[in-house]
């Protein structure tokens, strides 16, 4: 296999040569001119965010790595699909990326809410799953930049052969959406846009909480660990954002209830964001218990269904979520 690599590369680098030494370039990729990504009517468009900034630069990743940068990447491998909404939102769909820590990068663009928009737009390479990063998928796709995070599980072993394809920057996934949108338009020259992105994101989420801060109601919102267990989901500062209230009794840090301390809570609305079907499949299961029946969201109707599309917390997350909150809590 490490032979099989190694060849790769050196006919990789071959080619690179040639490429450098044409004086020729291939045109970008045109984007259609409106659209946020996000109707709910009319056909599904990139947005037109395609002022750019100076060339060459040099960035600083969450790695601490030093990567300089010629000019405006045209091929970006991401090895983890969380990222896709955001070079979506800034008008610069990359050429592959890896799915998440379940599925593929083809699942997530069939199957997220956030992400079904842009699904005809572009054809994005699959790298496969995000748990096991494919070496000779990468270097097919042929990449000029591959973005990951920082503590992507199983990096450090390739980090080096990975360097070997294209300059590797690693992004800070605990990071706020904000400033991992700032960083991602910065590897590819949308400063500007990024800054945009960043305030029609802002202002979806206060006219939410305009809304949403209004309404005496309590809401919990739950991952199921696979259909297992009520995980807890978001922060302090993400309910705040949105003006909801948790429930008594309810701790994040993605902490896990029982059904008797969900019940003890008792919440006005339980939303999962999660994969749909496992979490209708885990309130199924509950059905059995009168503690869950016995529930004021259970009777009233208020158990809700979110896509695990959100947990991305990125920009066209939030902003969906922003709409979906304000159409659920009455």
């Amino acid at each position: 296999m490490k032979k099989q690599i190694s060849i790769l590369f050196a006919l990789l680098l071959t080619a690179g040569l040639v490429s450098a030494c044409s004086k020729e370039q291939q045109p970008a990729t045109p984007v259609p001119t409106e659209s946020t990504g996000t109707q709910e009517s009319g056909e599904p468009q990139l947005p037109d965010i395609s002022k750019d900034s100076s060339w060459p630069r040099t960035i600083t990743d969450a790695g601490g790595h030093k990567i300089p940068l010629a000019g405006q990447p045209k091929r970006i491998a991401i090895l983890h699909s969380n990222y896709l909404e955001y070079f979506f939102a800034l008008g610069t769909p990359v050429a592959a990326s890896a799915g998440a820590s379940v599925g593929t990068a083809q699942q997530a663009l069939e199957t997220y809410e956030t992400l079904i928009p842009f699904g005809g737009i572009e054809e994005i390479m699959d790298l496969g799953s995000a748990r096991e990063i494919n070496l000779e998928a990468v270097l097919e796709a042929k990449p000029d930049m591959i973005v990951t995070f920082a503590g992507h599980a199983g990096l450090d072993e390739i980090y080096d052969q990975l360097n070997q394809i294209a300059p590797v920057v690693l992004l800070d996934y605990s990071d706020t959406w904000q400033n991992q949108t700032r960083a991602c338009g910065e590897l590819v020259g949308k400063d500007d846009a990024a800054g945009k992105i960043i305030r029609e994101t802002e202002e979806a989420i206060a006219s939410a909480h305009e809304v949403l801060s209004q309404k005496d109601k309590t809401v919990a919102i739950f991952r199921t660990s696979g259909g297992k267990a009520f995980v807890a989901r978001g922060s302090q500062s993400y309910y705040d954002a949105f003006g909801i209230t948790p429930p008594k009794g309810y701790t994040f840090g993605y902490e896990t209830f029982s059904l008797e301390a969900v019940a003890e809570m008792d919440p006005d609305y339980i939303i999962f964001m999660d994969y749909i079907d496992t979490a209708k499949g885990f309130a199924k299961s509950q059905e059995a218990s009168s503690v869950w029946l016995n529930m004021s969201a259970v009777k009233n109707g208020n158990v809700l269904y979110f896509d695990d599309s959100l947990n991305t917390f990125g920009p066209l997350a939030m902003k969906l979520t922003a709409k979906k909150l304000v159409r659920a809590i009455k």
